[in-house]
């Protein structure tokens, strides 16, 4: 490792102040990095840190060599951050971060078909997981547009509302509910309704599940997961709540009677960029996003067209 590289993680240690903090976020582990700082002291000749059982803090000289050491840090980071755009821009590859919930969105996969008859040559990546880590990924310039579910932090970037529609229930044959075309939620009251744990996905389970345990329902924890509330709901005659119905996974609840719910709450999916500008091929993708928003049908862009540039809806 060259000295450059020390200095770098050394400026990460002396910003955390702690190893453990520094090494989740180089993605190393904490004894190989305590490692590192233990051999740029020796090669010093001093101490960068007082550690304790406790806390770590700098010396003086680590102080000293902090204010040189971070500069070069960002320096660094930048140069990443332009290397990674560089290549990016002339590359045939598209990283579409996406939600896991979103796989049955017919908005999602039309977009999908539709740029990629109109784009042939170009190869989609995608990269699963939860919205945040999407937004954070996004923000690093690791993908070049994401598919969320709500909530949505839409700070600095622009944002299409892809697909919204009300929650609503599925709820057995043998239900009282199944003779009633829509409900209020109070009428949900003390009735047990599967639902995965919060901790799974605090921010998404406060859209989707907390308006029913506010109106009085109990929740039934299914520990498993989302790919289990079906079989639960079949196996014990529960009413299940449903996103995206008759789309989504629970189109699947043979003999499940769809129920709406009277100012059911509605669950949306945005499709995000960054907010600067974009390369031809993401610039492309986008505009086919909005054309298919609009009703008309997308039409091949030369890569590289400066064509007048649609004005997408934007929510900060």
């Amino acid at each position: 490792m060259s000295d450059l590289d020390r200095l770098i993680r050394f400026s990460v240690v002396a910003e955390e102040l702690s190893f453990s903090q520094a090494a989740r976020r180089l993605n190393v582990d904490q004894p190989w990095l305590s490692r590192q700082i233990q051999q740029l002291e020796a090669q010093l000749g001093f101490a960068l840190f007082v550690r304790s059982t406790r806390k770590v803090s700098l010396t003086k000289q680590g102080e000293a060599l902090f204010a040189h050491a971070s500069r070069l840090a960002d320096a660094a980071h930048e140069c990443q951050l332009a290397r990674r755009e560089l290549v990016r821009a002339h590359s045939r590859t598209l990283a579409i971060g996406v939600n896991p919930y979103s796989f049955w969105l017919p908005e999602r996969r039309r977009l999908i078909e539709c740029f990629q008859s109109t784009h042939p040559q170009v190869t989609i990546s995608f990269v699963s997981d939860h919205s945040a880590n999407l937004m954070s990924r996004l923000r690093q310039g690791l993908i070049d547009v994401a598919l969320l579910a709500e909530p949505f932090d839409f700070a600095d970037t622009e944002a299409l509302i892809m697909h919204e529609s009300p929650i609503a229930l599925l709820v057995p044959p043998d239900d009282p509910l199944a003779d009633q075309r829509r409900v209020p939620i109070t009428d949900l009251a003390g009735r047990c309704i599967p639902m995965t744990p919060q901790k799974t996905n605090p921010a998404c389970w406060n859209v989707i599940y907390k308006p029913f345990l506010d109106a009085g329902a109990i929740p039934w924890i299914v520990a498993e997961g989302e790919p289990a509330i079906a079989f639960v709901a079949r196996e014990k005659r529960l009413p299940v709540i449903c996103v995206g119905w008759p789309h989504s996974e629970f189109g699947a609840l043979t003999g499940f009677t769809h129920v709406a719910i009277e100012d059911a709450p509605i669950h949306r999916f945005a499709l995000v960029r960054r907010r600067e500008p974009s390369r031809g091929l993401l610039r492309n993708f986008w505009n086919t996003a909005c054309r298919l928003l609009d009703g008309d049908a997308p039409h091949p862009i030369a890569d590289g067209f400066d064509e007048e540039t649609l004005r997408p809806t934007e929510l900060a």
